[in-house]
């Protein structure tokens, strides 16, 4: 497991993150900035959400305390990194994605003691401090996100037919290599799963739903065109796992509490499959709708 967990995983991702970069300039990122409404829309909901629909179906439908516990810290769990690639799939707002993905990365290394206090005090009684290791977190999450992506926009403005030419190569060897690792952590914990699996499908996909309609609708009441509506509602999909799992065998040393997040990982990926094969068709109609908008001027001149 230490291949996998230490050289595998973030190898893979840290790859993926770099193919990111060799499709993105600077001006996506400056773009993404001069319109804040969609950034804030997502954030927003992203930080709301998520914690609300969760803290509600631990309340009523956990069967043990742990389970409640580790409930709620999947629903406060950011967007994950693999969110970036779905939304590149799904030919959505890719800076936009990544520009969620950090800056709710970022706030979650500040509330998550919060949320994990009030999850342990109010479902098991215990008051308990919660430290979450800030300055290993962040380097983890540069090291991850930031370095990469910079990396490949140099390669990308440096070099950037080469940069074109790797971009597919590299997002399809990690890829593979991302899903061999996936499959291992999965069947490694098959044991795991067995007990209260039926009920924890059913919470997790329940929550899952929820939460990606409610991301959906307030992006429709934003406004927010169909590319920017995609990186929302997969951000609200694809989760940082990783982090509510160490909390609770690390630092809290419940095995059981790791349980939610660990059935999330199978269902949240799955979900958002289906969201990407669906917003590519609404994609190519947007692009189809707007075709004729962009010649007007050039009709005109």
């Amino acid at each position: 497991m230490n291949l996998i967990d230490d050289v595998a995983l973030p190898g893979s991702l840290w790859a993926i993150m770099f193919s990111m970069g060799l499709s993105l300039t600077w001006q996506d990122f400056r773009r993404v900035f001069n319109e804040r409404r969609a950034l804030l829309v997502g954030v927003g909901a992203m930080l709301v959400v998520p914690p609300l629909v969760g803290i509600v179906i631990a309340t009523k439908y956990a069967p043990t305390p742990e389970l409640a516990v580790g409930f709620v810290l999947l629903a406060t769990c950011p967007g994950g990194m693999l969110s970036n690639l779905m939304t590149d799939l799904s030919k959505g707002d890719l800076a936009l994605s990544m520009s969620f993905t950090i800056a709710v990365s970022c706030i979650y290394i500040f509330m998550v003691p919060f949320y994990a206090h009030f999850a342990l005090l109010h479902f098991m009684g215990q008051t308990r401090e919660i430290d979450v290791p800030l300055l290993e977190f962040i380097g983890s999450i540069f090291m991850m996100t930031l370095v990469p992506v910079t990396l490949g926009m140099l390669v990308r403005r440096i070099r950037s037919e080469l940069a074109l030419k790797l971009r597919g190569y590299i997002k399809i060897v990690a890829m593979i290599v991302l899903v061999g690792a996936f499959v291992t952590i999965l069947v490694d914990q098959v044991e795991v799963l067995r007990q209260n699996a039926a009920l924890l499908f059913w919470m997790t996909l329940a929550g899952n739903l929820i939460v990606v309609t409610a991301a959906f609708l307030l992006s429709k009441l934003a406004r927010l065109n169909p590319p920017q509506t995609s990186a929302v509602c997969i951000e609200h999909l694809i989760r940082q796992e990783g982090t509510a799992i160490y909390i609770a065998v690390a630092i809290v040393g419940s095995r059981e509490m790791s349980l939610p997040m660990i059935m999330n990982t199978p269902i949240g990926l799955v979900l958002c499959i289906i969201f990407v094969l669906v917003m590519r068709n609404v994609m190519a109609r947007h692009r189809q709708e707007q075709a004729p908008l962009l010649r007007q001027p050039e009709a005109g001149s």
